[in-house]
């Protein structure tokens, strides 16, 4: 096991202006996001985006008398971190929730904690095994299923590609479920899967891959790794001589500028399935660009908004457990959200009764002079 990395936490308060509150009215939520490490392309927007969520709802006053007080933390894109973070943050009493961490292979670790602690974990990962660890642990994202059947369903109807060879992080249960979804969702298709090869996200070359599958007759390739990885293998596959009619199919770590910044050219043509589209007409999402841009300068990504969505979620929990709101209390609001307005997807964000499964459509996005864009029909 990797030794633990310095835990460093920063509590800050976000008050709503011109308002005295007392220390009783005053409730901490936890937010902790991979901010250094392999998946900080997208903890960082992530975390950006809660916190400006959470400085929303005090400033609206929608919580009426309750403020929330953000406690950040660094997971580091590390399962041990995270382990320590959720086990720290739950022994504070005053803390309601915990907001995060980014990904599956970090909210599978640190979901069991919260579990044990009885402390609500709302995590961004799309694998089941973090609502799985039990009552306590939720997920914004759906399962790859949902995304990636609907990616799966364009590329076999909407394209002519026929042979696919399928690259996946091995080391990461979520994209191990997306790939799995995606050749799930060409099955009775005219799409082919001819090869699968397991990478590392550690891992930087890939010129044996790239050199095979250059020479290879595929239409496409479809890749689930991190936004760098995934922009590495493609300037290698390019690099090696792939054609560059043969497009990146992937699934939403792709809908993130680190993607194209990496990839560059390279990434020209690409197809992504997305969480989230810029210029949707979702309830919101006009006023949370615009506050994202003045308050980050740069546009929000498909992880930005994420990070948002989930955040908002999280404060009509809190809203809907009460002026005094409890972990358990906070837990059953939580677990009782259905048909939510929100700036992903299809616009209303929704959970199973059964197993929690998060649902709320999604956007097929390519990626044309630089920018992503809505793919045609």
């Amino acid at each position: 096991m990797k030794p633990l990395k310095t835990l460093k936490f920063a509590s800050v308060a976000i008050l709503l202006a011109g308002a005295t509150m007392s220390q009783a009215e005053t409730y901490k939520v936890g937010v902790i996001n991979a901010l250094t490490g392999t998946y900080a392309f997208g903890g960082v927007p992530i975390q950006n985006a809660m916190k400006l969520a959470i400085q929303h709802a005090n400033e609206s006053g929608e919580l009426g008398d309750v403020t929330l007080e953000v406690v950040e933390g660094d997971s580091a894109s590390d399962k041990g971190q995270t382990i320590t973070l959720v086990s720290r943050l739950a022994q504070n009493d005053d803390l309601l929730i915990i907001l995060g961490p980014t990904t599956s292979l970090e909210g599978t670790a640190g979901a069991p904690v919260a579990n044990e602690q009885k402390v609500a974990l709302f995590g961004i990962g799309s694998s089941r095994g973090i609502v799985e660890a039990g009552p306590w642990s939720f997920k914004v994202q759906q399962v790859g299923d949902d995304m990636l059947g609907e990616l799966s369903a364009y590329v076999a109807g909407k394209t002519d590609i026929k042979k696919v060879a399928v690259i996946f992080d091995r080391s990461n249960d979520g994209f191990v479920s997306q790939k799995n979804a995606f050749i799930k969702g060409l099955d009775g298709t005219d799409v082919d899967v001819v090869s699968e090869d397991g990478i590392l996200s550690s891992d930087t070359d890939f010129l044996a891959i790239a050199t095979r599958l250059a020479s290879s007759d595929i239409d496409a390739f479809f890749v689930a790794a991190p936004a760098e990885v995934g922009g590495n293998v493609v300037v290698q596959l390019r690099q090696a001589g792939l054609p560059m009619n043969v497009p990146l199919v992937g699934p939403s770590s792709f809908a993130t500028p680190a993607f194209i910044d990496t990839a560059g050219g390279a990434a020209e043509g690409s197809i992504v399935i997305a969480d989230y589209f810029l210029k949707a007409e979702t309830e919101g999402n006009a006023d949370f660009v615009t506050a994202y841009q003045e308050a980050y300068g740069e546009l929000p990504d498909n992880w930005a908004a994420m990070g948002y969505a989930l955040a908002d979620l999280a404060v009509e929990a809190i809203k809907r457990a009460g002026p005094e709101p409890t972990r358990a209390k906070v837990r059953e609001a939580l677990a009782g959200l259905r048909d939510v307005p929100t700036i992903l997807g299809n616009g209303t964000w929704t959970m199973d009764d059964d197993d929690f499964d998060p649902h709320y459509g999604a956007a097929i996005l390519v990626v044309k002079d630089g920018d992503l864009m809505l793919a045609p029909e």
